[in-house]
């Protein structure tokens, strides 16, 4: 199995040595590392497009896998929804991150939309993970934010807390306000095609959009191959979506090739 998985992630193009030892290097103590211009302006422009068209087409229903947000829409799925978004979680930087953190033995749990709107998207501090780390430090968890808006503290950039990737506990158990910001924390301030990689055990949270500025980011959250999905690819992935995949794409969904009927 693990030979076939690092056949797959090769295919993708996630190799190894994508990362520098500096990149590396932070994701171990920071938790995080951002990736600046790693979406190109034509690209940035074609996913703005067909999220907005999302919104317009689907309202309220644009999240109906994942769950809504007061203060915040969200889109789900998106696996589904567009060509456009295969380049965000098939992403060999990306994949490559995942693979440096978790190695071969992972999967994609959801690819989502979030787009904090005026006096919304403030966040309890949080980790991705809800289980007790009794196997810690494993990294069950990845998560990156592909900003497609410039995002700063004025309209709701995330929170990130660096260095909490090293810590067992969750923030609400040690925390006395998880709502209230915290020494330590960093808001993201980003341009337009940045990606922010991270071990999503790391605390962070979104903060308050308070000038109005349109602030839409996606989810790309990857979980170990053995811990369920976010989203049921094997549920939700339509025929459609399914033919034009490849098989090393149909594995990182965690679909199965042999039983699937298309």
């Amino acid at each position: 199995m693990k030979k076939i998985s690092s056949d797959y992630l090769d295919a993708l193009g996630a190799y190894k040595n994508l990362l520098s030892k500096d990149q590396c290097n932070e994701l171990h103590q920071n938790g995080f590392i951002l990736i600046e211009n790693m979406i190109d302006p034509q690209w940035i422009e074609a996913l703005k497009l067909r999220f907005d068209e999302i919104v317009k087409t689907e309202g309220e229903s644009a999240a109906e896998e994942h769950h809504k947000e007061e203060g915040a829409p969200r889109l789900a799925n998106l696996v589904n929804k567009g060509t456009v978004w295969e380049k965000v979680w098939s992403h060999p930087i990306l994949l490559s991150a995942c693979r440096h953190l978790m190695g071969d033995e992972f999967k994609l749990s959801s690819l989502n939309g979030r787009e904090a709107i005026l006096g919304g998207g403030l966040q309890p501090i949080h980790g991705d993970w809800k289980i007790p780390r009794l196997d810690f430090p494993k990294v069950h968890v990845v998560n990156s934010l592909w900003v497609l808006d410039d995002v700063s503290s004025a309209n709701g950039g995330p929170r990130i807390i660096p260095g909490t990737n090293r810590r067992p506990e969750f923030p609400e158990d040690v925390l006395d306000d998880v709502i209230a910001p915290h020494d330590d924390e960093i808001i993201l301030t980003a341009k337009a095609g940045s990606v922010l990689i991270f071990n999503a055990h790391t605390w962070h949270g979104g903060t308050n959009n308070t000038n109005g500025e349109r602030r839409r980011l996606l989810h790309g959250y990857f979980t170990a191959r053995e811990d369920p999905q976010q989203q049921d690819q094997k549920k939700w992935l339509t025929e459609a979506t399914a033919r034009r995949l490849t098989p090393a794409q149909k594995w990182l969904l965690d679909v199965d090739l042999k039983s699937a009927l298309f």
